[in-house]
């Protein structure tokens, strides 16, 4: 009994097309890999989370704490 699984690609480019791995698979590679988060980094996550963002807009908020102000 095998599987069927097919690999889509996009229409237009013909690259592979995939989704998000998501946080829970995520969090599973970095453990595999032996990454762990700093206190502050972890704080700063649920921090925007709390707030509701999520992908994109996560990830430039948190980048954005991160980066040092000019000036300062």
């Amino acid at each position: 009994m095998n599987k069927s699984i097919t690999l889509k690609r996009s229409a237009t480019t013909g690259r592979f097309v995939t989704k998000p791995l998501g946080k829970d698979k995520a969090t599973k590679f970095a453990k595999v890999e032996g990454v762990t988060t700093s206190s502050k980094s972890a704080k700063t996550l649920k921090t925007y989370s709390d707030r509701g963002l999520k992908g994109n807009a996560l990830r430039l908020a948190i980048t954005g704490s991160f980066k040092e102000k000019k000036g300062k």
